[in-house]
């Protein structure tokens, strides 16, 4: 009975042996994997080879818990994958950009150990908060050629990039050759002078006579043009008047030299671009665009005519301006019978 216990325990001895053996086999040590950074992304202000862009650098944790002192961002030319052999981009430079702001987890800065294009963001080590991170560089110096490059992401709890990563990502981006697009706006002046103009379209300025009817020293008689003005000319425009007073023959009714009102029984001819009450006639400068009204022509109920002289100007880019001339005339009891005429011209020249 005894030997046969004795064999009993042996033969469990054995199968004890060959169980831990399995469990020797099927049980590999267990390997840490990091994490992988969630929503990625390299928002580039330009996208052009070899120029100065922002990149704007965000990304999401999958660890929130451990702490981290640093962050790795590495631009490689061949692949986004970690840990792997990195080609560094012609001519790219991260480390002499700008390190414009940071958002969600902070704090960080510029480590001693970064290169042209291995950055690390360093900072003591603290546990980060569940937030979207975002990392503004500005000037960097894009990589060349055109086609696709690389960034690699990992998070460390140690403040200079080494040891076991956190968390790691990828992210790839495009570099292309810039579309050129060019346009030309050529300058323009535009002026046109009518009896009436529909708002300030000059096709409508086809009426250019203006009968005053039958002269009387008792009273006034009075008539008024519009004149539209614009331009694109950096440093404005000028408008200029020239004709004669009114004639017939050899006689004339006398321009006024000097703003004055109006004066029935005294022969007087002049010009203001005002609303006036004597006479009632004439409109104020009006529409989007400016300008300077001569001085003695902007005066209401005062009215003057000197050939030659700026009835308005402005000295910057100007959208239209409407003016309405507005002419006056009387006459003496003495002034000789006869047609009184004239012709008045604008000239309106542009600074360019």
């Amino acid at each position: 009975m005894k030997k046969h216990i004795a064999i009993n325990i042996t033969r469990l001895i054995a199968i004890a042996f060959v169980l831990l053996q399995l469990q020797i086999l099927i049980m590999p040590p267990k390997a840490h994997a990091a994490g992988q950074l969630p929503n990625r992304y390299d928002r580039m202000s330009n996208a052009e080879a070899g120029v100065s862009a922002t990149h704007v650098i965000g990304f999401g944790l999958t660890d929130v818990t451990t702490p981290i002192g640093s962050i790795l961002i590495e631009f490689c030319a061949n692949d986004a994958i970690p840990n792997t052999p990195c080609a560094v981009p012609a001519v790219f430079d991260i480390l002499n950009s700008t390190f414009a702001s940071q958002a969600g987890n902070t704090g960080f800065s510029i480590h001693a150990n970064s290169t042209n294009n291995r950055l690390i963001l360093t900072r003591f080590p603290i546990a980060p908060q569940a937030a979207v991170n975002q990392y503004q560089f500005d000037n960097v110096i894009n990589p060349v050629p055109q086609g696709s490059h690389f960034i690699r992401l990992q998070t460390f709890s140690s403040t200079d990039a080494t040891g076991t990563p956190i968390d790691e990502g990828g992210i790839a981006f495009a570099i292309n050759t810039g579309v050129t697009i060019g346009a030309e706006v050529p300058p323009y002046l535009k002026l046109c002078v009518s009896v009436t103009i529909v708002g300030y379209d000059c096709s409508t300025a086809n009426s250019f006579l203006m009968d005053l009817g039958e002269f009387s020293r008792n009273n006034a008689k009075s008539a008024s043009a519009e004149l539209v003005v614009a331009t694109n000319a950096g440093s404005g425009y000028s408008v200029t008047m020239w004709g004669t007073t009114l004639t017939s023959g050899n006689n004339t009714i006398p321009a006024l030299a000097a703003p004055t009102g109006s004066s029935p029984g005294t022969s007087q001819f002049g010009v203001n671009v005002r609303a006036n009450s004597n006479p009632s006639i004439g409109v104020n400068p009006n529409g989007p665009g400016a300008g300077t009204v001569g001085g003695d022509y902007n005066i209401p109920n005062q009215f003057k005519f000197n050939n030659g002289d700026t009835i308005v100007s402005h000295t910057g880019v100007s959208d239209n301006l409407k003016l309405t001339m507005s002419y006056l005339v009387n006459i003496s009891g003495s002034q000789a019978p006869g047609v009184y005429a004239t012709t008045m011209t604008y000239i309106c020249l542009a600074n360019f």
